[in-house]
Formats: C-alpha cells, structure tokens, sequence
C-alpha cells in the first residue's frame, strides 16, 4: 500500500506539485484521444473530469490563499518546518490514494462541463505553476499559524500550510483515479 508522508518544507511542497504535473501529463500522453473524455462505466469520471475537477478545486482556493497572503504579517523568517493541524492531517489521510472512503464532491466542484478536451491539461498545468507561485509567495509567513475556511465546508477550518497539504493528496487522488480509468478503458 502507497503511504505519502507529508511535505516538511516549502521545497518538499513544490517538489510534490512538480510531480503531480510530470504525473498528469504522462497520463495524458498515455491516453489516447479517444480516451480522454471517456467514462470506463457510468457514473465513474473520465481522465478528462477528474482533470477538470482539480482545476474546479484549485480555483476554489486561489482567492482564499491570495487575500490571506497578501494580509499576512511577514515573521516567520527563517522558519525550516511545517506542520499540518489537526484537520489538515484528517483529510489528508482521507484523501490519500488509495481512496479511504468515497464520498461525491459537492455540486459546484463537479466536472459538468470538461470545456475542450486540448485545454484541460494545459489548464491544470497553468494551476500547479500558480500553485507553487503561492508557495513560494508564502515565505517568510507562518502558513502554519494561519487559518482559512475549506472552500468545501465553511465549518471546516485549517492552516494553509495544511491546505497546501490537502491539495497535494486530493490531486493525487484524482490522478489515482483518472490512472484507473485509462487502465479500465485500455483493456
């Protein structure tokens, strides 16, 4: 079974999104254009959706992270360890691949509408770049001490260092299943 530890610093961070970029576009070079946006059995997602869906759920974050960032008292110079919150490490471990429990993502976070099969990829992409450009806008602030409200659960509150964390295991549990999708389809 694939245990993923949590990143430790800001570099162990983009380094994960780095990898989930190489990831995604293997899988995309892997899966025909037939493919693509073919479901393996109704009511499971395409590759194309599950990419979709990641884009959906980044977007949700991006203002979040921006407007806290941009508020946020620069005093953590020199700080060399992160660490999750509580609920940080509970939907990690929840999201991790394999998945744990499956649960539907909430209406407004649903692929409905994938848009064109030759920008979805490229779209995701752009997201990691902006991912990893707000990991870095985060040096020198205690991401760890912030919190944020989940853009999935208001009631939900976590770090954005966690959140941070949260994107990195969701993203590799939709790639997760847009690999078991191609293998499905390829078959």
């Amino acid at each position: 079974m694939f245990l993923q530890r949590t990143a430790r610093s800001v570099e162990g961070l983009k380094a994960e999104f780095r990898q989930i970029s190489e990831r995604a576009r293997l899988l995309t070079d892997h899966v025909g254009p037939g493919f693509f946006e073919r479901r393996p059995k109704p009511g499971s997602w395409s590759v194309a959706e599950c990419l979709a869906h990641l884009n959906l759920s980044a977007d949700a974050y991006f203002p979040i992270w921006k407007k806290e960032l941009d508020q946020a008292p620069n005093r953590g110079a020199g700080r060399t360890d992160d660490r999750m919150d509580f609920w940080g490490y509970v939907l990690f471990w929840t999201l991790e691949p394999p998945p744990k429990f499956r649960f539907p993502a909430p209406p407004s976070f649903q692929p409905l509408n994938t848009g064109p099969s030759e920008e979805i990829l490229p779209g995701f992409l752009d997201r990691q770049k902006s991912i990893i450009e707000m990991i870095d806008r985060s040096r020198g602030v205690l991401i760890d001490k912030i919190k944020i409200a989940s853009p999935f659960g208001r009631r939900v509150h976590y770090s954005i260092w966690s959140s941070f964390c949260v994107t990195a295991a969701h993203e590799r549990r939709h790639l997760w299943q847009a690999e078991r999708a191609a293998e499905n389809l390829s078959v």
